[in-house]
């Protein structure tokens, strides 16, 4: 009999336990890795750059990410400081919320809800294709795209649904193999070229000007996206409240310079002829070829490789991080409760992460029955959403990072300086508003679409899904149903 008590005790134990990640399981370097694997540098450096250099502003790519990077460090500064107060799976939802209220945090929640969901179509959609090609240049094999992404669906919840640290040592590898060809291609171009090549014409106020800049800085906005997941993590980190500010930082400086100097080093390799490339239809191959010129054949063979890791990796990167979100709503009750169901050993939301994998291979399945191109249409179309919708929550989050620091200045633990807690906010939205701006103003470069209907439903689709969640909340609020994160939020 005692036994059985034993059992039974165990048994809710585990039930007790169902719905908590699996804390103190990540620090400082297994966060960093797991951002930095989310923006993909490999990928975002073959398929961004020549988009900024020849459709953008041409010679100031690298400013452009100078420029950027500061603009993202504004927005971290405030970003960071509430992390120190609150750590919650759903960080948008949660900082809002604290900021401007529980209605306008539930709206920038199913906000961050949807951008997320719609990046693992972009990314599942991309990878697949990668994928597909490559194991076609690399094995002769022919496979579709879209089987190829049914597969790699089930590699990539498999993957989070082991666990938070096996994920984190997976991205960390693919990680470490991307990074070494990027600084291998930027040594080479160093080596072959001299440094006298690399044109110092690309950070004067005059080169930024030309061409058109809002779209150097638009794309080069994209690179970025992923790096502020930091917050999702915080329950699963050890020391939130210092691990989450210093990964944060570490991986924006870390990714800036990588960016800068890929730019950089692309631009010195292509010579005066580099806005032409960049224009032309192969210009998504041009760090390809300057690492199999300069390196050698064998290097574009590992370089294909290392590229099919890349999408991988931020696939696996984007699909934790809306998983987390539909987790946090599900522990909330603003979706069925049953997201929120976690592993009883691994702690891993593997409902929610088994729902988010339903969800974005249904999308791509619907589109690939269409017929539609999952690189140039499915894969730009939702890129370009994702990227909208997350410029709108970091906005969303500057403001209410100002109101919320002025509200409890002076009070301990808040003893911020006037730089940190009044100014970077308000440059962060201002700049963030004005890109957010200047991104749906140019959503045709962005979608590849030519249709002005189509970009004109697309410009308006993030902002009615704000609208969407305000109204829901005040639904929710006026029946007394509508939750408050800071009771849910966790120690750190």
């Amino acid at each position: 009999m005692a036994q059985d008590d034993s059992t039974d005790k165990g048994r809710t134990a585990r039930r007790a336990g169902s719905t908590e990640l699996k804390r103190n399981a990540l620090g400082a370097p297994s966060l960093v890795f797991i951002v930095i694997a989310a923006i993909a540098p490999l990928a975002a450096c073959a398929a961004n750059i020549p988009l900024i250099i020849g459709h953008g502003n041409g010679i100031a790519a690298p400013l452009d990410f100078v420029l950027m990077g500061v603009v993202l460090a504004l927005f971290s500064c405030g970003y960071t400081a509430m992390s120190e107060h609150m750590v919650n799976a759903g960080a948008f939802w949660a900082y809002v919320s604290e900021g401007l209220g529980r209605v306008a945090g539930a709206a920038a929640g199913y906000l961050a809800l949807v951008s997320y969901n719609v990046l693992t179509v972009c990314t599942s959609a991309m990878g697949g294709y990668i994928v597909s090609r490559n194991l076609g240049f690399e094995l002769g094999i022919d496979l579709p795209w879209w089987a190829v992404s049914a597969v790699l669906w089930v590699v990539v919840w498999l993957l989070g649904a082991a666990g938070v640290d096996v994920g984190a040592r997976f991205l960390g590898v693919c990680l470490v193999l991307e990074l070494v060809i990027i600084v291998a291609a930027v040594g080479a171009v160093v080596f072959g070229e001299g440094l006298v090549a690399f044109p110092a014409a690309s950070f004067a106020p005059e080169s930024f000007v030309r061409g058109s800049p809002s779209l150097g800085l638009v794309f080069a906005f994209a690179c970025y996206l992923g790096f502020e997941a930091t917050a999702e993590y915080s329950e699963e980190a050890r020391d939130a409240r210092r691990t989450v500010p210093r990964a944060t930082f570490a991986a924006l400086a870390l990714v800036s310079a990588l960016f800068v100097a890929a730019a950089w080093a692309m631009l010195a390799a292509l010579g005066p002829e580099a806005v032409r490339f960049a224009q032309g239809e192969d210009a998504g191959t041009i760090l390809y070829r300057i690492v199999a010129a300069r390196l050698g054949a064998g290097f574009g063979h590992v370089y294909n490789w290392f590229y099919m890791l890349s999408s991988i990796a931020c696939w696996v990167s984007a699909h934790n991080a809306a998983t987390r979100y539909l987790y946090a709503f599900g522990r909330a009750g603003l979706l069925p409760r049953v997201l929120a169901r976690t592993h009883p050993r691994r702690r891993s939301p593997y409902v929610a992460g088994l729902a988010q994998a339903a969800f974005g291979g249904g999308v791509l399945a619907l589109a690939a029955a269409a017929g539609l191109s999952p690189y140039a249409q499915i894969g730009a179309t939702a890129s370009a959403l994702a990227c909208v919708g997350v410029m709108l929550l970091e906005l969303l989050a500057s403001v209410a990072t100002f109101c919320y620091l002025r509200r409890h200045a002076g009070e301990p633990g808040f003893e911020y300086g006037f730089l940190r807690a009044r100014v970077a906010p308000v440059l962060a939205a201002v700049v963030l508003g004005a890109v957010s701006v200047l991104a749906m103003a140019n959503l045709s470069a962005l979608t590849e679409q030519e249709s002005f209907a189509v970009n004109l439903v697309l410009g308006c689709l993030m902002p009615a899904v704000l609208g969407a969640g305000w109204l829901v909340a005040v639904r929710r609020a006026r029946r007394g149903t509508l939750p408050d994160p800071a009771g849910i939020s966790v120690e750190g």
